[in-house]
């Protein structure tokens, strides 16, 4: 088993290889944003790079969201796309999810926190229990304060600590740390290293993808490219216009 796994949702494209024995080769882009020049280069690098050529990979895995609205289709259309020439089951990650196998070791809450805009998070909560990873919190646009309510809902007797990931950090930092030092999984003298994690883990990695994705395929879990869709949690603007101007039209023709 050799699983491809594109992540393009994020502001660094990656892409990773992991046979079935867990051992993972990962290329990640140092361009921001630039997933639709870089993708393929760097699918080719790293295939070279393993000695291996295309018609050696056994599954095409993408990340599918929720982040970057247009990163999400690039990785969709390109994973589709190999899917379909290849002949190739897909496997399809949640983003929020994949974070998990950064931390594969962690005791704790693992809470990724996209910055959303409009004054909200794309969040989730995952922990690991016997090897196994399980949900806390589900996958969604959240407010922040909500989010982190729901943190406390699931662990009411601040047992377990939490680690916050994702590029939410680098905007909702004080009110991360304000709330940790409220709910006293923090005191005011306290690095806030403790919750929020170092810079290089931050963001979303296809070497994690390709750890998801393989639990995915030894369960079963691999499907036809056709099935595979895009979850976004939030229409896009452009949705949202469209639908502000279709309403206002009706409203005027009424």
């Amino acid at each position: 088993m050799k699983i491809l796994a594109i992540e393009t949702t994020g502001p660094n494209a990656s892409v990773a290889l992991i046979d079935e024995s867990g051992e993972v080769r990962e290329e990640v882009s140092d361009k921001r944003l630039s997933h639709l020049q870089t993708l393929i280069p760097m699918i080719d690098n790293l295939l070279k790079n393993c000695a291996l050529g295309i018609n050696d990979v056994t599954h095409i895995a993408v990340s599918e969201g929720p982040g970057s609205f247009t990163g999400i289709r690039i990785g969709m259309a390109t994973a589709k796309g190999l899917a379909q020439a290849l002949n190739l089951p897909a496997i399809s990650v949640p983003t929020l999810r994949s974070f998990a196998w950064h931390v594969p070791d962690y005791k704790g809450l693992i809470c990724p926190v996209f910055d959303a805009r409009r004054e909200q998070v794309y969040a989730g909560a995952y922990y690991w229990n016997n090897g196994r990873c399980c949900q806390a919190v589900k996958d969604d646009a959240w407010n922040l304060g909500d989010y982190l309510f729901a943190i406390d809902e699931f662990d009411p007797a601040k047992e377990r600590e939490v680690l916050f990931f994702g590029d939410g950090i680098n905007v909702f930092e004080d009110d991360l740390l304000q709330w940790a030092i409220s709910t006293k999984r923090l005191s005011s003298k306290d690095d806030g290293a403790r919750i929020l994690v170092a810079p290089e883990l931050r963001l979303q990695r296809a070497a994690s993808v390709a750890r998801a994705a393989l639990e995915i395929a030894q369960a079963g879990g691999a499907v036809s490219f056709e099935l595979l869709r895009p979850v976004y949690l939030r229409k896009s603007e452009a949705e949202r216009k469209l639908e502000q101007k279709q309403k206002a039209a009706r409203n005027t023709s009424s």
